[in-house]
């Protein structure tokens, strides 16, 4: 693992539940020693109410739908005249033992991945799979996708691109794999939470971005009981978002030449 990707990951761990709440709490309690006990107090609620807050579906629900409503569903793919198909890794599970200890792609990557070859038989276009190594492991995910697109879904893989390790990198990686082929015009296949800032990205690479967002939440802004009751699973699900609003807030600031609506402000 670079020490680029390690950086990374301990500062996303710092800025996103639960470690940050936890933190929050642990700031709280030291205050409770000192003569700033009601600040400490006031902290440790403040955990507990947000904790609660980003478990529970109805009131995390803004930050997913937000998201993705950026990319709605990609309902006619043969109209939108695109050259090839990009589906972008999204994780490993390393030493899977039902596989005889060979790594596979995760649940994750493996949800695009059937999305791509969806796309694939309803489009005919070739597919490039784009990701690398970030967790230092020797195969690349590209050739874990390309293997599991062969074997599970019987689809062929055009372009291999296992070098990247961020999102960034997959877009300038892929670019320059696919200028060489002449193809600009591309489906883009990803998460619908991860979509908005894969497109930006993506777009100031210089590529024309048709967004074929897979893996909706769905999750109906409807006042139930159950929409009340905080769940793990919805924890996570608000962890995932607010990791993209940050990293679109990053891309913003690190790749200048991107605007709000993912246009980018220089010629490439």
């Amino acid at each position: 693992m670079s020490a680029s990707v390690l950086t990374v990951a301990i500062v996303s761990a710092f800025l996103l539940p639960p470690l940050n709440l936890l933190l929050l709490a642990i700031l709280g309690g030291g205050l409770l020693l000192t003569r700033w006990r009601s600040m400490g107090r006031m902290l440790i609620a403040l955990s507990l109410v947000l904790l609660a807050l980003l478990s529970t579906p109805f009131s995390a629900a803004w930050l997913v739908n937000t998201l993705e409503a950026e990319s709605p569903p990609l309902l006619a793919p043969r109209e939108a005249n695109a050259h090839a198909i990009v589906v972008l890794g999204g994780g490993r599970i390393p030493n899977a033992l039902e596989f005889g200890g060979k790594d596979q792609p995760s649940a994750i990557a493996l949800a695009r991945l059937r999305y791509g070859a969806w796309l694939h038989q309803q489009t005919g276009l070739p597919i490039l799979v784009t990701g690398g190594s970030p967790d230092g492991r020797e195969e690349p995910e590209a050739a874990l996708m390309s293997r599991a697109l062969r074997d599970s879904f019987k689809v062929p893989v055009r372009w291999e691109e296992g070098r990247s390790d961020n999102t960034a990198e997959n877009a300038s990686n892929s670019a320059a794999v696919l200028k060489q082929a002449g193809v600009k015009h591309i489906l883009l296949v990803t998460d619908a939470m991860h979509m908005p800032r894969a497109r930006r990205i993506f777009s100031a690479a210089g590529l024309d971005v048709v967004p074929a967002p897979t893996s909706f939440s769905n999750n109906p802004p409807v006042l139930t009981p159950l929409q009340l009751l905080p769940q793990s699973g919805t924890l996570e699900r608000s962890r995932y978002a607010m990791h993209e609003w940050i990293g679109m807030l990053w891309y913003r600031m690190r790749y200048q030449h991107i605007d709000t609506s993912g246009k980018t402000s220089r010629a490439d």
